[in-house]
């Protein structure tokens, strides 16, 4: 399959062609270009974006139906710099809309986004991301004491709440992993029944070493904190600080004591 060097348009159906073009135009900013550019019978205007991409609005007799079954909604994102985001923010809220997000919970931390309609509910994410939000923020909690290694079988994982890792037992030796998922930051789960780490945000995975096994590409590995074992067996970990990891390997483990 030969590779998509560019996206050029979106084509969306409306039911009246003035009313749409307003929105588009006032609302999201568009330019209009102009009508009757498509090699349609039905009426139809292109719009452009202030880069090269366009979006045709095509009128349809009948009415438009922007919901898919049990979704809530067939939706675009328009990706925006945080400059970009404030403007768009302010001129919405001097228009009357009501800004909210219905999905905070599910961004990383300064990730911001806006729902908005268009007439016929057709959904709209406007959306900027924060370069600092996959940051690591430690909590400074100091040295975390994790049990002793006679506490835990191989296979295990144990969650820690304070300094948010996982102590991780192999056959090889013990090490923690950070809780902080390394797609955009969301608090990762251990689902025993599935032998994974899960991220509730975006649906990433992870297996035992902390490797990427979901369908998102270029997901670096969990990343680590320092793990000792003393000589009595007392398992210490330091979460303040993190070891980023670009794979796997056994050397990372911290074997058992005889």
């Amino acid at each position: 399959m030969a590779g998509v060097s560019g996206f050029s348009h979106l084509v969306v159906d409306v039911t009246d062609l003035d009313r749409s073009e307003a929105f588009y135009r006032d609302v999201l900013g568009l330019e209009i270009l102009g009508r009757g550019f498509l090699n349609d019978e039905r009426p139809n205007s292109t719009l452009a974006f202030n880069t090269h991409h366009r979006i045709v609005l095509i009128q349809v007799p009948d009415k438009v139906e922007p919901f898919r079954p049990n979704s809530s909604s067939i939706h675009h994102a328009l990706m925006m710099n945080a400059d970009q985001f404030d403007r768009a923010e302010e001129r919405l809220r001097g228009l009357g809309y009501k800004i909210g997000d219905n999905r905070a919970q599910f961004r990383a931390v300064g990730d911001r986004n806006i729902d908005i309609f268009d007439p016929d509910g057709h959904r709209y994410q406007l959306q900027t991301y924060n370069p600092n939000a996959r940051a690591f923020e430690p909590e400074n909690v100091g040295e975390v004491v994790c049990g002793n290694v006679k506490d835990y079988k191989v296979g295990d994982v144990k969650a820690f709440v304070a300094g948010k890792f996982f102590v991780v037992r192999r056959a090889e030796g013990f090490f923690a992993l950070s809780r902080w998922c390394t797609h955009r930051k969301g608090l990762l789960a251990w689902k025993p029944d599935h032998w994974c780490f899960y991220c509730p945000m975006h649906g990433v995975t992870y297996d035992r070493k902390g490797e990427n096994t979901s369908y998102f590409h270029d997901v670096p590995p969990m990343s680590a904190h320092p793990l000792s074992i003393a000589a009595d067996g007392t398992i210490t970990v330091r979460p303040d600080e993190l070891i980023e990891r670009e794979s796997f390997d056994e050397s990372q483990l911290v074997a058992v004591p005889c």
